[in-house]
């Protein structure tokens, strides 16, 4: 299959050199975002279609992604004859520029691919996601600007973007490296990096792009507790530490007398064989529902550090966060920096205890709807267009 989605790829790609069109904005992203009911990206289907409405030329390039089930979505040219030739082409030149830092081969590389190409893929606006290729998209054209648009929770120290907390990564430190933003409370990560005025040109807020469904919530059905987990391969505290505290979780809920459950990360990959879980605790379940599909029956939401604590609050239902030594980015990124403002300090135990008062529990769902919206922005159709067309200084 890998062999004919590169095939296919590079037939897409030639006919782009030879045929395409001079487009305004190219959009890359990797296989794993398609998580929409189509089998899109839903982070980008609002900005397709504002290309679409406003006549801006586009390109959008999918990465493969091997460690997803999620489908390819044929509206994109495959990225795998790129991704592959980067691929290759950046293990060599580190053996053979081994003094070269990695954003000055990605420079070179990408100098390569626009002469081998005829200059097909220049475009004023790259907008990628998860930092996907952005120094190769950065230096594709002269004049281009790539942006990063948010798809989960950004923090001054975040991994993606800083060194260290106040100390931008060396992508970022060039001035067309730029990010979109879903609200202002995450703008304020990037205060202590940048100058107020580089601050405002280069972090743009845009809102949050994928639509809620429309549903009512009531609350005798809030029945549930929902475990958000984060067992992915990114390291190993992830896969073998958070399973540990999960069960010692589960450990405490037993005690509540609610029906737990478990929702794996879209990227979850088997890393951790949990099949015991469901027979240790009878009153777990694990679900592949969506979000909205959930928050009709979700009492009290349970994660680490995960964006769905801002999604479920967005409904009015509050998160606890589970902290130890080992996992306290609860406490560093949402108390700390988030100032998510219910149950800091307080055990599990508590929280049960408080939320038992039904009038106490309501007013936590407005507090935690309030915080919400200090987050996520309506989704600015506007700035988006400005983006897109180079107009947004």
């Amino acid at each position: 299959m890998m062999f004919f989605d590169i095939l296919y790829s590079f037939v897409q790609l030639i006919k782009h050199i030879l045929f395409g069109k001079n487009i305004d904005v190219i959009l890359y992203y990797p296989q794993h975002f398609n998580r929409s009911t189509k089998g899109t990206n839903p982070y980008f289907d609002s900005i397709v279609e504002i290309c679409k409405e406003n006549g801006v030329k586009y390109l959008i390039m999918e990465e493969p992604d091997s460690g997803t089930s999620n489908p390819r979505d044929p509206q994109c040219m495959k990225a795998d004859a790129f991704f592959w030739i980067v691929t290759i082409m950046r293990k060599l030149m580190r053996v053979g520029h081994k003094g070269k830092a990695p954003v000055e081969i990605d420079a070179n590389i990408a100098h390569f691919w626009d002469a081998i190409t005829f200059h097909k893929f220049r475009a004023k606006r790259y907008i990628t996601i998860s930092n996907s290729m952005i120094d190769v998209l950065a230096e594709l054209n002269p004049n281009g600007i790539v942006y990063d648009y948010q798809h989960g929770i950004i923090f001054n120290g975040h991994p993606g973007y800083f060194v260290e907390k106040d100390y931008l990564v060396p992508s970022y430190i060039k001035s067309n490296r730029r990010v979109m933003l879903w609200g202002t409370l995450y703008r304020r990560a990037f205060d202590g990096a940048l100058f107020k005025d580089e601050l405002y040109k280069r972090i743009k807020v845009v809102g949050y792009p994928i639509r809620n469904s429309v549903i009512d919530i009531v609350y005798q059905k809030r029945e549930c507790v929902i475990i958000s987990l984060q067992i992915t391969s990114d390291g190993e505290m992830w896969y073998k530490h958070s399973p540990k505290m999960l069960y010692e979780c589960l450990e405490q809920l037993d005690k509540w007398g609610y029906k737990v459950l478990l929702k794996h990360h879209p990227r979850f990959n088997n890393e951790v064989d949990l099949s015991d879980v469901t027979t240790k605790y009878p009153f777990v379940e694990f679900t592949t529902k969506t979000l909205i599909e959930l928050v009709p029956l979700a009492l009290f939401h349970i994660t680490w550090s995960s964006t769905t604590s801002f999604e479920y609050a967005n409904f009015g239902v509050p998160t606890f966060f589970l902290v130890d030594e080992m996992l306290s980015h609860g406490t560093t990124i949402f108390y700390e920096q988030y100032r998510y403002p219910l149950y800091e300090s307080m055990s599990l135990l508590e929280v049960g205890t408080r939320i038992a008062d039904k009038q106490v529990y309501e007013e936590d769902c407005k507090v935690v709807k309030e915080w919400y919206d200090s987050a996520y922005a309506s989704f600015n159709r506007q700035q988006v267009l400005k983006i897109l067309t180079g107009n947004e200084d």
